[in-house]
């Protein structure tokens, strides 16, 4: 068998092809490739091995034989066999490349459905919650106006009695009404600035700590000496940011849960405040993160009754008072008034040695950094 190596117009060198084979794919030829050849016509996919200058390279072919006359022509093709590892490897990996892109697809197709499920989800949410603020809002409504009105008629009525000369014992009876009307109108009217204050602006400005405690006890129009209260201060930093109204009205409740919750008149009701700067981690809830910013730090120490009880349950909204059994509103408006402003404040107490109110806020906080 001879190999024309070229076309057949222009014949590069002639052979025989067992010249050109390795010893083993001679063998090979001779033995079984050429009588495969001579019955069958062709043969497919033959590896052989084929001498070069380098050494021997392996070849896959597909061999043909057509007769052309008395002889017969025997057409060869073949691959390097390194080539059609390097062909397979790449369409094995462009296939590998076609099926993560197909899941990668399914995947994001999943994750779309799923998005869209969850704002589904959350557009029925939304909506529900705003029927739930408008139904809140109405309620605010009705407890802060239509209320108001039966209280404050009551406490004129209840004051005429006192005006009829009426024995002792009546008038004692009558001004405890009086008394716990007024109490329930300022619970109404904490309960509606503490509604009002979810939605209003913090308005921030540099504040005089001891002149805006000075406001909130002339607003309590209370004369410290006669009701037997002192006051004493200890403030190393008496300007900062902060809402001068709302920190007035927290000064208030914190002023009125003191006086509330007094030892008997028969002793002085001692209130010491306190002030400082101090560097803290402003993630207050956050675990294992740091950036530590100036706080201005205020504590409200009195020497009143104290209490036993968890010291958070004071500052939740529904929360009864041993001593009158009423919803304290106060501690749950200081404590918001307090989150505006983007600080925390802590209670700790001992039955019958009062209550220390620690209050944290940040120095410089900025009016689009409040809640």
């Amino acid at each position: 068998m001879i190999a024309k190596i070229g076309d057949q117009r222009d014949v590069i060198f002639s052979k025989k092809v067992e010249d050109l084979l390795s010893t083993g794919s001679k063998i090979f030829f001779q033995t079984h490739l050429y009588p495969l050849i001579k019955m069958q016509g062709f043969a497919k996919e033959i590896y052989l091995s084929f001498k070069t200058q380098e050494g021997e390279t392996p070849v896959l072919l597909n061999i043909c034989s057509k007769a052309n006359g008395a002889t017969t022509e025997f057409f060869c093709g073949g691959l390097q066999i390194s080539n059609r590892n390097r062909f397979e490897k790449e369409l094995l990996e462009s296939k590998k490349i076609a099926e993560e892109a197909l899941a990668k697809n399914s995947e994001l197709i999943s994750v779309k459905n799923d998005l869209h499920a969850q704002h589904v989800l959350l557009e029925a949410q939304n909506r529900r919650l705003k029927v739930m603020n408008e139904q809140s809002q109405d309620l605010f409504k009705v407890i802060a106006h239509d209320l108001q009105e039966p209280l404050r008629k009551s406490v004129m009525f209840s004051s005429q009695l006192l005006d009829q000369n009426l024995s002792e014992h009546f008038n004692q009876k009558v001004k405890k009404v009086i008394s716990f009307n007024n109490q329930v109108r300022h619970m109404i009217l904490t309960l509606q600035r503490y509604e009002e204050l979810e939605i209003a602006p913090v308005n921030f400005s540099s504040v005089n700590l001891q002149s805006l405690i000075a406001l909130a006890i002339r607003s309590l129009e209370i004369n410290l000496e006669v009701e037997k209260i002192e006051v004493s201060y200890s403030i190393t930093c008496p300007h900062f940011n902060a809402d001068a109204k709302l920190l007035q009205n927290l000064f208030i409740e914190l002023f009125r849960n003191a006086i509330k919750y007094r030892k008997p008149h028969d002793e002085f009701l001692k209130i010491e405040i306190s002030a400082t700067v101090i560097s803290k981690n402003i993630f207050f809830e956050s675990k294992e993160r740091y950036q530590y910013e100036d706080f201005v730090k205020i504590t409200f120490v009195d020497n009143g009754n104290g209490f036993d009880d968890d010291s958070n349950k004071i500052f939740k909204i529904i929360q009864r008072s041993d001593q009158l059994d009423l919803i304290g509103i106060g501690l749950a408006f200081s404590r918001r008034i307090v989150e505006k402003h983007s600080g925390s404040i802590m209670a700790k107490s001992i039955k019958g040695k009062g209550v220390g109110f620690t209050i944290l806020l940040p120095k410089t906080l900025k009016e689009q950094n409040s809640l």
